[in-house]
């Protein structure tokens, strides 16, 4: 998978081919359709059933600069150098660009970042293809790779090197991760060149593969294991139940409960007290207004006085 073309090791833009020897275990760490959607093993080509993810969660920043397909009348072609099991039409046939302004572009880098285990080398594979006119021809979309902050390639020119457009072409780069404990963030980034004076300040990219490669030191691909949550002493001594502290807790607890019952009970008597207090003046004072009827005598009007409240006497107005 890994004989041609032979992978560049990312060390400052220095082309220094890296063999990976025929034993060498590898890892699939990430597979991105950059600027497409999701590809389920059952539509991956070459009976390989991989999944490729979409590659939107992995982005920097708010720059995403700009997705989109081949043109309608843009056809991928395979070739003896790209076979089509290297990765399905459907990579291919999308992509992502940095956007149509030159002057944004030239200020920015597009970027991914992906979390991967540190003290490991990793074989990055880049794939390309240019889906749409008017970019046909060379010096018209040039570009650099960067890795971790180091230069992987200057000058990456799709055209020049698949020789047209809709013909497949892939590179791959070494890079290396410092040792650590965890999980460290591999960098990716792509930024226009200019020195060339392309007809376009622009980047591209169609898909993308990380594989974490073996240490030939201890042969294996396993990574340091992740870090133990603190205890939570407090939480374990509650949990464990069944010592004199749980039972200390639970009877606070229905003390608590209790308290809380009997002062609602208060609450609620007190308020029937009132009401009941009320209502006996409300009889007395309706009886009071009735003892004129009873020996023929207009009725005087009723007083009630202090106990109507201010809220009452509103009401009555």
């Amino acid at each position: 998978m890994f004989t041609k073309p032979v992978p560049t090791f990312a060390n400052g833009g220095r082309p220094d081919p890296m063999p990976i020897r025929a034993d060498t275990a590898f890892q699939t760490m990430y597979r991105l359709n950059v600027g497409g959607t999701a590809v389920s093993p059952s539509d991956d080509s070459g009976v390989l059933y991989r999944s490729w993810d979409d590659d939107d969660p992995y982005i920097f920043g708010a720059a995403f600069g700009v997705s989109y397909g081949k043109d309608s009348n843009v056809t991928i072609q395979y070739g003896q150098a790209v076979p089509p099991y290297i990765a399905p039409e459907s990579v291919y046939a999308s992509a992502r660009s940095m956007g149509p302004n030159a002057q944004i572009n030239l200020n920015y880098n597009l970027t991914w970042i992906l979390p991967v285990d540190a003290g490991f080398y990793y074989m990055l594979r880049f794939h390309f293809c240019e889906i749409q006119y008017p970019i046909t021809k060379q010096n018209q979309r040039v570009f650099h790779i960067y890795i971790n902050n180091q230069t992987a390639q200057e000058d990456i020119d799709v055209i020049g090197r698949s020789g047209g457009i809709g013909r497949p072409v892939y590179a791959d780069y070494l890079a290396v991760t410092a040792q650590g404990s965890g999980q460290t963030d591999l960098w990716v980034a792509l930024h226009p060149e200019v020195n060339t004076s392309p007809e376009f300040y622009d980047a591209i990219l169609n898909g993308l593969e990380v594989f974490k490669l073996q240490t030939y030191g201890s042969d294996n691909l396993a990574g340091p294991n992740p870090p133990i949550p603190p205890s939570d002493t407090a939480g374990n001594n509650a949990v464990a139940g069944g010592g004199a502290g749980s039972k200390k807790k639970s009877g606070a607890f229905v003390a608590a409960w209790a308290a809380a019952a009997g002062g609602l009970v208060a609450v609620l008597v007190g308020c029937l007290c009132v009401w009941a207090v009320r209502r006996r003046k409300r009889k007395a004072a309706l009886s009071i207004a009735e003892v004129p009827k009873a020996v023929g005598e207009t009725p005087a009007p009723v007083i009630l006085g202090p106990t109507k409240s201010p809220a009452f006497s509103d009401m009555a107005h």
